[in-house]
């Protein structure tokens, strides 16, 4: 090589050949020199160790005192950056030679790299890769995920392979198949500044949006990347964008909580009151609500409207309470926070608190003059959220603080005591029970509550504790008919036991004192149901079975015959009830109020497996009485002559077409259904008045 011929500019680089390899000055040389920058010293700047490393070798080669075209000295620190630069590129030059020299060798050895093109970049791999472009693999290729193999080297760090894909022409803007973020966005998210000046010099777009709407700057500022920050911003990064959560990146930050980025972005104009378009969450609520005290004592500094409101109407003070940052919410009451429920908000910050069982939170906001009476949107106090999700800490304090134990929701009449049921939480139970909570308040009284969830150990605390089994809701319901509706056969079990009513049934007159007229039926409807009804309706096979071997009437009607135990099975399309209950003695022919059978309320309901069961029922044989067809539409032409319907039977059955030949292309079952129906309206048609049951007890000769 011609060392004048370093003199006039920078060499870039070049390439070894094998008798350079074999030359032990050139290799003392790269040693030097590869030891210089071993610890990945910035090649643009010459260390006292190197310049000093420089120096001997050009004093060596015995041209140190020689001078470049400007008339300084190879020694001078200007000259020595130069050639520190271009040495280090001959060295990657010749580190690139050695590898394939080996990579060589090791095939002719029999030792074959099978790695894919993909493989080989997701270990970071530069050499593999550039032997496989080489052979003429395409670097726009994807992984089996869809990720560019850009995309791939820029998220895993990998800077020199990422500098050998640009340099084959990789598309510096391939999202892959996803379609979602680009290698800059990748680099961002990872903090790989050297990657992300990388890829801004190969012209990627600072702007571009990934499908969630996250850009670079986005990415950079979530991870807290003060540098990256700034280089996009200085590359001309919007400091306004929104993501598909509205959130700028100011948001991302202060939710992150990187204060050094969110000074960088206001120093750069963000907009510090931007809110969310959708969740209206500005960078204040944001910070307050993951409990970031020293971003949020920065924006309240840097001027944050600490008023404002959420989409749910929260306020900052609001949004710490939720999750229990007491240090958050000192820093805002100091600041000015309103303590009590703001104007147009469904909560206040201590009912949050307390839903949160936040103890020393909540002691903050009371000795801060929190209202303990103030109510949320559903009507509950303080104390009633902290009953309602267990926590009895919460409630020790409320209650030592005054707070009403028998305070009451103005639509439903619950109470604490009747809330802390609903959720089974004994212990809170118990020290509402012992602190004086009234055990029969309630439109569902707290024995009720339990009943109706299941919660077997606490209906017996409240049994023990004097609750009244035989209380009744405006509806007639009871505890045993709340448990049996929702098939908690172990708490009916329990209630029965404590003298509950087997065969009580809801009591219409109470139904329906003070109920409007126009409801009237509705009520009407439900009413009357027995315990055994609520299960048969409900489908509870364990419960019927339970509630007859203790002897309910499986034949029982509502009050104004609307229904009966078998009918409510059959409209619900429990097979099972149904098949258990007509083996216990149901009566399977009896006729409603609206003339309605078992069979019509199957129907009906389109369960067409009890359909089947009855009409097979009893033997498989329904007995169906002989019908002359002619009778239904006689030749003559006589009108007076034609058979007429008894005006009693149109009462008793559902006219329904005949079944319609289409349908068995589409559905069998739904055919099977109108057929049924159809006899049924034709057995009413030939029949005389009355009507003779459907069933029989035996197939007749």
């Amino acid at each position: 090589m011609d060392i004048a011929s370093l003199i006039p500019k920078q060499v870039e680089s070049f390439i070894l050949d094998q008798e350079d390899l074999d030359n032990p000055v050139l290799k003392t040389t790269s040693e030097i020199f590869l030891s210089s920058t071993a610890e990945g010293a910035d090649l643009r700047t010459v260390d006292p160790e190197t310049q000093a490393r420089l120096e001997a070798l050009l004093e060596a080669a015995g041209i140190g005192k020689l001078s470049t075209a400007d008339g300084k000295a190879f020694a001078d620190p200007e000259v020595l950056r130069r050639l520190t630069s271009s040495v280090s590129c001959a060295l990657d030059e010749a580190a690139a030679a050695l590898t394939r020299m080996r990579a060589e060798n090791s095939h002719n050895a029999g030792q074959v790299d099978t790695r894919s093109l993909a493989e080989a970049c997701s270990d970071g791999d530069v050499n593999a890769v550039r032997k496989l472009l080489d052979e003429g693999r395409s670097v726009n290729e994807h992984t089996e995920e869809g990720e560019s193999l850009l995309c791939l080297a820029c998220s895993a760090g990998y800077y020199e392979l990422a500098q050998v894909l640009l340099a084959m022409h990789a598309n510096v803007e391939d999202r892959g198949n996803k379609g979602d973020i680009t290698p800059l966005m990748a680099a961002s998210s990872g903090g790989y500044l050297d990657i992300v000046k990388l890829l801004l010099l190969h012209d990627a777009d600072v702007n571009s949006q990934s499908a969630t709407g996250n850009t670079a700057l986005t990415y950079a500022c979530a991870g807290g990347f003060v540098d990256i920050v700034k280089v996009l911003l200085n590359e001309g990064a919007n400091i306004e964008d929104h993501n598909e959560n509205g959130h700028t990146p100011l948001m991302e930050a202060a939710s992150a909580g990187h204060v050094e980025v969110a000074r960088v972005l206001l120093d750069h104009g963000a907009g510090i009151n931007t809110h969310s378009n959708e969740f209206k969450e500005s960078a204040l609520t944001l910070a307050c609500y993951k409990g970031h005290l020293d971003m949020v004592r920065f924006l309240l500094d840097a001027g944050a409207d600490q008023e404002h409101k959420t989409d749910e109407m929260h306020t900052a003070l609001m949004e710490a309470c939720m999750d229990g940052h007491v240090e958050v919410a000192r820093l805002l009451l100091d600041s000015g926070a309103q303590v009590n429920m703001p104007a147009d908000s469904f909560e206040s910050p201590l009912t949050l608190a307390a839903c949160g069982g936040h103890v020393e939170l909540a002691a903050l906001l009371i000795e801060r003059g929190a209202n303990l009476e103030e109510v949320n949107d559903e009507g509950y106090t303080p104390l009633m959220e902290a009953a309602r999700e267990g926590h009895e800490e919460m409630v020790a304090l409320l209650l030592a603080q005054g707070a009403n134990i028998n305070a009451q929701t103005e639509e439903t009449q619950e109470t604490a005591l009747t809330l802390a049921c609903c959720g089974g939480f004994s212990e809170v139970a118990d020290f509402l029970i012992k602190a004086g909570a009234d055990i029969e308040l309630g439109c569902s009284t707290p024995l009720m509550e339990a009943s109706q969830e299941g919660h077997l150990e606490l209906v017996k605390y409240l049994l023990a504790a004097g609750a009244n089994v035989h209380a009744t809701t405006a509806t007639g319901d009871t505890a045993l008919t709340y448990a049996c509706e929702n098939g908690h056969t172990d708490v009916a079990d329990v209630l029965l036991q404590a003298g509950a009513d087997l065969d009580k049934q809801e009591d219409m007159k109470t139904i329906l004192e003070g109920i409007d007229p126009a409801k009237h039926q509705e009520h009407e409807s439900e009413g009357g149901r027995t315990p055994l009804m609520k299960a048969a309706r409900a489908g509870h096979l364990c419960t019927v079975q339970f509630l007859i071997s203790k002897g309910a009437n499986v034949n029982r009607a509502t009050a104004n015959n609307d229904h009966t135990v078998v009918s409510l099975a059959c409209a619900g399309g429990h097979l099972a009830v149904v098949e258990l209950l007509l083996a216990h003695g149901a009566d399977p022919t009896h006729r409603l109020k609206d003339g309605s059978t078992m069979l019509i309320e199957a129907a009906k309901g389109g369960h067409t497996n009890v359909v089947s069961y009855l009409l097979d029922y009893p033997n498989n044989v329904l007995s169906v009485p002989t019908t002359d067809v002619s009778q239904l539409t006689p030749p003559c032409q006589d009108q007076s002559q034609v058979p007429r319907v008894p005006m009693h039977t149109l009462a008793m059955v559902v006219p329904p077409q005949e079944p319609d030949r289409t349908l068995q292309e589409n559905s069998p079952a739904v055919l099977g259904v109108q057929k049924a129906l159809y006899w049924i309206f034709l057995l009413a048609l030939v029949t005389p008045a009355p009507s003779p049951p459907l069933w029989t007890s035996s197939v007749e000769g």
